[in-house]
C-alpha cells in the first residue's frame, strides 16, 4: 500500500505502522537513523499520533526528530 510521509509517497506492507513508514522514508532518503525514540508523528490534520499507529492506504503523516 502507499502512504505519504512528509509529502513523499512511500510503499509499505498492509498492517504497517507509522514507524514502519518512517523507516522506509528514512531509507529512501538515505538519512541516518538517529533518535527515532524521540520523534513526534502527526496525522494530516496535525494531531499527534503514536509511532505504533496503524496506517491505511493513502494516509498522510509527518514526523519531526
Amino acid at each position: 500500500m502507499i502512504v505519504k510521509v512528509n509529502k513523499e509517497e512511500v510503499r509499505i506492507f498492509k498492517g504497517a505502522t507509522a514507524k514502519h513508514a518512517i523507516l522506509r522514508y528514512i531509507l529512501k532518503k538515505k538519512m541516518e537513523v538517529s533518535s527515532l525514540d524521540e520523534m513526534k508523528v502527526f496525522d494530516s490534520q496535525g494531531h499527534k499520533i503514536g509511532d505504533d499507529a496503524p496506517l491505511k492506504e493513502g494516509q498522510s503523516i509527518t514526523f519531526k526528530i
